[in-house]
């Protein structure tokens, strides 16, 4: 009979919460987190993917027959690709070095630089007259290396290399500068050296032992090392900043974004108790949601004005069969999914239940304890059904947004969503590489489908993700962060330690964006999806002079916002565009038209 009780008045609350929403948008009250403003744009749109200008600009020299120069390459391609450098690639094993004169900046991806020969005196000859260069690996010590370190600004190096377990920014070089970064796994990465006292070090280990990044000025040109051996999509925004050291003002373009997604939110509630749920508050696990978590939740992120991107999931029966069922209890679903609608959030799809949309030919790498559908039918019919689930529920939006169940989407799966649900116009699923999962990159398919992976995971932000979001708040101005309610019944994810510490590392990250990137635009899953699509359609061309340079930007379509860093001089203006100081010589600026100029004073 207790239990019973508990359930009516569950039933009673959430009909009273409902209208008492209903009452307060009647009333006109708005709430502090707004809905974003940046508006999905339609298919017909045909946005680009990172259109490149046609004279390259930048020389990257590979080697082939490195492992860690193969493994970097990948890298170092998307990074300048995402930063629209346009480029030659040459591979010392197999390829004739061209003309470096041709070129603006040269990119050396090569751990061992004997390969290069002769050409590495040529190399040097071509910064002294004004060309910069970029050494993108720590690098082996041999006669080729002997020959020119000392224009590299290393006085003295050996054959030993250091184990780096941190990286230290100084305050000029990186956003998040504030604090020191650990490292997993940490291994004998960096070099051995000691630098001239006329190199600036950008970057170094914490006890300032190892310089991990520097420049040296070589007659008329410059030098760039990175001395930090950890080439990984973790990392990108390390070797990007690096690389924006070269030239005497770099910009490139970034997305501007951060969002906040709550996955399998809102779905069915777990009846019952959990161990430390009943240890911690005395409340069995719906009561603790409602009470407890869901008010501690809306209540963080609105101290930090971020609107929460829910994601539905419509029972959590494994049945992967046709015969597809609805889910009748909808109470929960009202009560959190509209309170969530109306304090500026949105919500999207992450499934009719938790099976993953892999066909019967489809084999998991490792084990999950995920099943496959039993044929294509049934994945379309889940799939119809929690669309119409979610559109009977929430008439107020229309959901664009679908989050692969634990990140896991199979290539028929994603066909499946592209051609049979075209209201899906964005997947937001993980964007570091896993055994199962489906990696992205933050960019526009030629289907039409917008990629927005999602960085980091949970309340306790450990070493390698902390790192990762530090990277990518320097390779594409993002932060984007989700979590599970059912952390708190998971101890592999939290629960032992309790709703009270998690919920601070919730709100410790939202302070840490909030001391690191005050100006970033905190949106919505349709917000930032509309934000990668300008990015992504942006062809940036750059025209250098004595006095700054001159921006052109193709396919602008009403705004969009760029790094700037002035390495020679300092800022004496940028016009046609609003601007941001973010660090030292380091900007951010809005772009309204597509002709920006940049003065320096030198």
């Amino acid at each position: 009979m207790k239990k019973r009780f508990r359930v009516i008045i569950r039933i009673l609350i959430c009909m009273i919460v409902i209208m008492g929403l209903l009452l307060v948008e009647r009333m006109g009250i708005r709430y502090d987190v707004k809905r974003s403003s940046i508006e999905l744009l339609p298919v017909s749109a045909a946005i680009r993917n990172k259109p490149l200008q046609e004279e390259k600009t930048c020389l990257f020299i590979t080697d082939s027959s490195e492992t860690n120069s193969i493994e970097a390459r990948l890298q170092f391609e998307q990074i300048l690709i995402d930063m629209r450098v346009s480029y030659d690639e040459v591979d010392v094993v197999a390829d004739e070095i061209p003309d470096f004169a041709a070129y603006k900046t040269v990119l050396v991806g090569c751990v061992n630089l004997s390969p290069i020969g002769d050409k590495i005196l040529d190399l040097t000859s071509y910064v002294y007259k004004g060309g910069r260069v970029m050494f993108g690996l720590p690098m082996e010590k041999d006669t080729t290396l002997d020959v020119i370190a000392s224009k590299l600004g290393i006085i003295e190096h050996s054959y030993s290399f250091h184990d780096v377990a941190d990286f230290k920014s100084s305050p000029d070089f990186m956003l998040g500068w504030q604090r020191v970064y650990r490292i997993d796994d940490s291994y004998e990465s960096s070099m051995e050296v000691a630098l001239s006292s006329s190199c600036k070090v950008y970057a170094s280990t914490a006890d300032d032992s190892v310089p991990l990044i520097w420049s040296s000025d070589y007659g008329e040109g410059r030098f760039v090392v990175c001395n930090f051996g950890y080439c990984e999509k973790s990392y990108r925004g390390i070797y990007a900043s690096a690389y924006s050291l070269l030239e005497d003002v770099c910009v490139y373009p970034v997305i501007n974004a951060a969002d906040f997604y709550l996955d399998d939110f809102p779905s069915p509630v777990p009846s019952g108790n959990s161990e430390y749920i009943m240890r911690d508050y005395r409340m069995d696990t719906a009561e603790f949601y409602s009470y407890v978590w869901w008010p501690d939740v809306l209540k963080i992120a609105g101290e930090h004005g971020f609107p929460l991107t829910g994601v539905v999931i419509e029972t959590y029966e494994d049945d992967t069969s046709e015969d597809i069922k609805s889910n009748g209890s909808t109470a929960d679903f009202y009560y959190f999914g509209n309170m969530l609608l109306n304090r500026g959030g949105e919500i999207g799809y992450h499934g009719y239940n938790h099976q993953p949309l892999c066909g019967p030919d489809y084999e998991y790498l490792y084990d999950e304890g995920y099943k496959v559908w039993e044929s294509a039918e049934a994945m379309k019919k889940a799939m119809e059904e929690v669309t119409r689930f979610v559109g009977s529920l929430y008439l107020s939006q229309e959901a664009c947004v679908y989050v692969p169940p634990s990140n896991v989407l199979s290539e028929e799966g994603r066909q499946l969503i592209v051609s049979s649900f075209p209201g899906i116009r964005t997947i937001a699923s993980i964007y570091l590489p896993g055994e199962n999962s489906y990696p992205q990159e933050y960019e526009v398919k030629e289907d039409g489908m917008v990629e927005a992976p999602r960085i980091i995971s949970g309340c306790e932000i450990g070493d390698y993700m902390m790192m990762t979001a530090f990277s990518e708040l320097n390779m594409h101005f993002v932060s984007s962060h989700f979590m599970h309610p059912d952390d708190l019944l998971d101890e592999d994810r939290g629960a032992a330690i309790g709703w009270e510490t998690l919920k601070e590392g919730y709100n410790g990250y939202m302070d840490y964006l909030d001391e690191v990137v005050p100006d970033i635009r905190k949106v919505t899953g349709r917000g930032f999806a509309g934000a990668v699509q300008r990015y992504s359609n942006l062809c940036v061309e750059k025209e250098d002079d004595d006095e700054g340079c001159s921006v052109h930007l193709d396919g602008l379509i009403d705004d969009a916002y760029m790094i700037v860093r002035i390495n020679k001089g300092v800022s004496a203006g940028i016009k046609g565009a609003e601007v941001v100081q973010l660090a030292g010589n380091l900007y951010l600026i809005r772009v309204k038209d597509e002709n920006v100029r940049i003065n320096t004073k030198r």
